[in-house]
């Protein structure tokens, strides 16, 4: 059970974390960037990895699982995506917001700072 949680987290993280960047940029606590959330996402990619709990020398599941979780979140995005004289809800819109082209680079560096912290010599050290 305790893998089964650990492989959908990211599908509950990255959601929370996105909304919780555009609240502090709502409150202007933090000024947005993409700089920013590059740097956010690929940290988060790198925790993800680095505490991965399988036995293998690389978790390739969770390599797969961390961009797939950020494209899901982009879709779902784009699809609730609502402007002033439009109503929502549109899948051009959601495939236009998970197919931009800093969102298909995202989904390269995130799978390879997943696989590369999920290296078993890496992660041992967190258990010396």
């Amino acid at each position: 059970m305790k893998k089964n949680m650990y492989y959908i987290m990211p599908f509950v993280i990255l959601p929370c974390l996105m909304l919780l960047l555009q609240l502090l940029n709502n409150m202007e606590m933090l000024k947005m960037s993409p700089y920013i959330m590059v740097g956010v996402l690929l940290f988060i990619s790198a925790i993800v990895g680095f505490f991965s709990s399988t036995h293998m020398t690389f978790d390739y599941l969770m390599t797969a699982i961390m961009p797939l979780s950020f494209f899901c979140t982009m879709f779902i995005a784009g699809f609730l995506d609502k402007s002033d004289m439009e109503t929502r809800f549109h899948i051009y819109k959601a495939v236009n917001a998970s197919f931009q082209p800093i969102c298909l680079l995202l989904y390269f560096l995130m799978a390879l700072i997943t696989f590369l912290a999920s290296f078993k010599k890496i992660r041992n050290v967190k258990s010396k």
